[in-house]
């Protein structure tokens, strides 16, 4: 099977620096992403660590940042624990965030690459992404106004 791809796109009324910021703050990250943890250093090569919990069981979601340029640019590349697959490299997820200014706000850019799985893809295309970046929004939204 080929690997699939999925992009998206949202605005959000907060500046460039703002959703940035929220992407790649631990702490913040925790305010919109249904998460426990998330571990990182913070730079390009470095290890992200994002943990959470589905349905009562524990995950972990393995990555190396591959892009951190402020404000513009972050991705990196991940295997998680919970999408049965084995840990090795061809079944590395890669997610990339791409921002551009607007004038009334930021664009955000979304792509994840190398899902291999049509059931993932379904659940990550059709209910989790357009979950996790409403919840983005709200957050940077609400940081912003206040």
């Amino acid at each position: 099977m080929d690997s699939l791809f999925i992009q998206k796109e949202i605005l959000i009324n907060a500046p460039i620096e703002s959703v940035f910021s929220a992407l790649t703050t631990s702490d913040a990250i925790l305010n919109y992403f249904p998460l426990t943890a998330v571990e990182s250093d913070w730079v390009v090569g470095g290890e992200v660590l994002y943990r959470g919990e589905v349905n009562g069981v524990a995950f972990t979601d393995y990555g190396v940042i591959e892009e951190l340029t402020s404000p513009n640019h972050y991705a990196y590349r991940y295997w998680s624990d919970n999408h049965g697959t084995e840990k090795v490299a061809e079944n590395y997820l890669t997610i990339s965030y791409r921002l551009e200014k607007r004038s009334n706000g930021t664009l955000l850019m979304l792509e994840q690459r190398n899902i291999r799985s049509a059931a993932l893809y379904e659940l990550m295309n059709n209910q989790v992404w357009d979950y996790l970046l409403a919840s983005l929004k709200g957050y940077a939204e609400s940081v912003h106004s206040t």
